[in-house]
């Protein structure tokens, strides 16, 4: 079966008062102890599965969970091992579930033999059942730990999961307790928690964009919906790392690029849907803006400083900078505005999807192809007279067509699409060269007067800035005589 369920950390002022509230709803005690299997190679962890016994109340119940192309779903299954002492890990239980016992047989393969406890769970919860718009939503407040060896790591979550009815109602209901008590969305699991606990790491593994299969047949709907979670698959797991205060650059780095892909698909292919809420572009880009800064100083520190101290310049730091409205990065994963944004691009994805005029998909593809690919080429011929406002349009423009290529490339012949992308690199990457030395520039130009050592820097900069302009122009010139893959 498929468990649908949503995840939120509770900030500490709040903890008290929601616990208060379960108190009041007179929310039923269980008692969860488990234990979480896997090979030291990890090769369920590897594959998004988790395998655990756990102890409710007398009874030990086997899950195993298996993450699914949506964040808000998971194929789940339980069997009841039944009141005994402690049962040993029996997977000749699932050779009567075809679906689980070919999960296992392909992430294990002969390594079933070397399961073993990797880490386990110690927690109180406390659970109701509300009944919304013909869906019933099971709340769930945890509090304890998880523990590998005598390390420790506290949980005190509260889950959401829908029993019966509509996804769109079931977030519907979620929202205004984001709004009470400032909660943040967590999509990782306890399982996904307690291996990184039990690898002795701090955060999650950079999550980066993958591969979308969409079938032609799809309606623009239907498609639309696949590329937004296609997106979302990309983004949440980088986001959370954030949110949990618990990342790195590269973690912000995907975070960008992941919220680019969105604003691209939904300025390209957002007419496709009547369900798109006109007002996700701007929160996408105010977004995007916050996490800009960091990101934009940790490229430079990594490509341009060890380019100025080879050249030999006298100063070689960069100049200190502040997130946009002095909101730290994490916080500004954790603020209401953007847990709600997420929330409605996941109730997007899960709308029915509605009867509308028939469109041809790869019709449309390629009128919206034709247009952004000529707009591009004819900058070609005119780049170094372009003003700087222009020619970073024109780098805009580049990377909204990769990315739009990147969703819809499975329509196409493979080679085709490859060949296309290939010609488009040299280009997208002397553009960012580039948009990296006008940001430079902007932050030294910024302490000149200060340095006098800076003057050095700037005009490296300077002349770096004409050679990447010839460059960018070049591959203007090569990209407008590539042969497109859509006509």
């Amino acid at each position: 079966m498929l468990e649908v369920e949503l995840k939120f950390q509770i900030p500490s002022q709040h903890q008290k008062k929601l616990y208060q509230l379960f108190l009041a709803k007179n929310a039923q005690p269980r008692s969860l102890y488990a234990q979480y299997y896997d090979t030291p190679e990890r090769h369920l962890a590897q594959q998004h599965i988790s395998l655990r016994q756990r102890l409710e109340d007398t009874h030990w119940i086997q899950t195993l969970k298996v993450s699914s192309e949506h964040h808000l779903e998971r194929f789940e299954l339980e069997i009841d091992l039944g009141a005994v002492e402690h049962p040993a890990l029996n997977l000749e239980i699932y050779q009567s579930h075809p679906q689980a016992k070919k999960v296992l047989e392909h992430a294990l393969g002969k390594q079933a033999k070397n399961l073993s406890m990797q880490f386990e769970t110690d927690v109180n919860r406390l659970v109701y059942v509300v009944h919304y718009n013909h869906a019933e939503i099971e709340v769930s407040l945890d509090r304890g730990e998880i523990r590998h060896d005598k390390q420790k790591l506290a949980i005190y979550e509260l889950e959401f999961e829908l029993k019966k009815g509509a996804i769109p109602n079931f977030i519907q209901f979620i929202q205004p307790w984001i709004k009470q008590y400032d909660l943040w969305l967590d999509v990782r699991s306890k399982a996904q928690r307690g291996d990184c606990l039990s690898q002795e790491l701090k955060t999650t593994t950079v999550q980066f964009a993958a591969p979308l299969q969409l079938n032609r047949q799809d309606s623009t709907d239907a498609a639309l919906k696949q590329i937004v979670n296609n997106s979302l698959q990309h983004l949440l797991p980088n986001a959370t790392a954030i949110a949990s205060e618990h990342y790195t650059h590269e973690h912000v780095h995907q975070t960008r690029v992941a919220i680019r892909r969105l604003r691209s698909a939904l300025r390209i292919f957002g007419n496709w849907s009547n369900d798109v809420d006109p007002n996700w572009q701007q929160q996408l880009t105010t977004l995007f803006r916050q996490l800009g800064s960091t990101r934009d100083y940790d490229a430079l520190n990594e490509g341009l400083i060890p380019r100025l101290q080879q050249a030999g310049a006298p100063f070689t730091q960069l100049p200190p900078v502040t997130e946009e409205n002095n909101v730290p990065i994490d916080a500004s994963l954790r603020t209401l505005d953007t847990v709600q944004l997420m929330l409605a691009l996941l109730q997007f994805v899960h709308q029915p999807t509605k009867k509308q005029k028939k469109m041809v998909l790869k019709k449309d593809i390629a009128k919206k192809f034709q247009k952004l690919h000529q707009q591009i080429c004819k900058d070609a011929d005119q780049f170094l007279e372009l003003d700087i406002a222009s020619q970073h349009r024109t780098r805009k423009r580049v990377k909204r067509l990769r990315y739009c290529v990147e969703f819809i490339a499975s329509l196409y012949p493979n080679k085709a699409v490859k060949k296309y992308l290939k010609d488009l690199k040299p280009l997208q990457e002397s553009l960012g060269q580039y948009n990296d030395l006008l940001v430079a520039e902007a932050l030294f130009q910024g302490i000149v007067k200060q340095k006098q050592k800076v003057w050095f820097v700037l005009g490296w900069i300077a002349n770096e800035k004409q050679y990447m302009l010839q460059q960018s122009e070049q591959h203007l010139v090569t990209f407008s005589k590539t042969k497109t893959f859509w006509l």
